[in-house]
């Protein structure tokens, strides 16, 4: 039994498809963690999902912002964007199905991981983790969101992707801060060195300005020693982050780069070059 990890998919079903075939991967034994964006400005966002959905007894998921922007549209809490790939899954008999699937996925999930007489505990999040949240502090938050989302898709829909919040704080109203937690969770690169947020910032590492700092630098109790996290979302920075227990998985795929999958017990990488039109 193996646990492979695959960057942002975000629609490209094609090299998907090659990614398993290349780690031989097993439907009876494997398990998938997918680091979320699965949709969007790909060519194949709904075969993509028709996909995951049939082996999704074997797939671990989290949500990243593409997704939520899916949802947001569906729930008619946003509108296309030129750019988007989605109107085939929108306009699909199956899309509220999808929807659904979508909706019962979390921010962040945790797992033990046990091989070779060994194990570790394996934390994935589509985009990282500010310096301020502890494991606690996501793990309550997800809950809360996960219950608030299922019960007013529309009300948690319009809010999310709202910038009001670059940090968290206790003073917060409860909705605030599920808002920024998901803001956070599926959107977070760079922040200041109060830890607040800088949501603008898409760069790579050394175009950074000298007042921010890579999320992944900040100390963090969630960083131990018998841990590791994986995360997507910052294609830019080709999955290098220069730390031995933090994997970035988005190679750019969509970008014309490479599709990333990983095996967890060893963290040994195989990669898929894009396939040209």
């Amino acid at each position: 039994m193996a646990n492979y990890a695959i960057g942002d998919i975000q629609g490209c079903y094609k090299e998907f498809k090659l990614a398993l075939k290349k780690v031989n991967f097993n439907l009876e034994k494997d398990y998938l963690w997918l680091v979320g964006d699965l949709i969007n400005r790909g060519p194949d966002s709904l075969k993509l999902l028709k996909h995951v959905y049939k082996i999704r007894k074997r797939t671990h998921i989290v949500l990243g912002n593409h997704d939520l922007h899916f949802l947001a549209c569906f729930y008619g809490q946003r509108k296309l964007a030129k750019a988007d790939t989605i109107s085939e899954l929108m306009k699909s008999k199956e899309s509220l199905k999808y929807a659904k699937f979508l909706m019962k996925q979390p921010l962040i999930f945790k797992k033990k991981i046990v091989f070779k007489n060994k194990s570790k505990k394996v934390i994935m999040v589509h985009a990282g983790i500010p310096p301020n949240l502890s494991l606690k502090n996501c793990i309550d938050l997800n809950k809360e969101f996960q219950v608030a989302l299922k019960g007013n898709p529309k009300r948690i829909l319009k809010k999310v992707f709202n910038n009001s919040f670059s940090k968290f704080s206790k003073k917060m109203s409860e909705i605030d801060k599920m808002i920024f937690f998901a803001n956070a969770l599926t959107r977070i690169r760079a922040c200041n060195h109060k830890g607040e947020i800088d949501f603008n910032f898409k760069g790579r590492i050394n175009e950074i300005p000298k007042k921010l700092n890579a999320w992944f630098h900040f100390k963090n109790s969630i960083f131990s020693e018998n841990s590791q996290l994986i995360f997507g979302h910052w294609a830019a920075i080709k999955g290098k982050t220069k730390k031995e227990n933090i994997f970035g998985l988005d190679t750019g795929c969509v970008w014309g780069d490479k599709l990333t999958i990983m095996r967890l017990e060893d963290n040994k990488r195989f990669q898929i070059k894009r396939i040209k039109k």
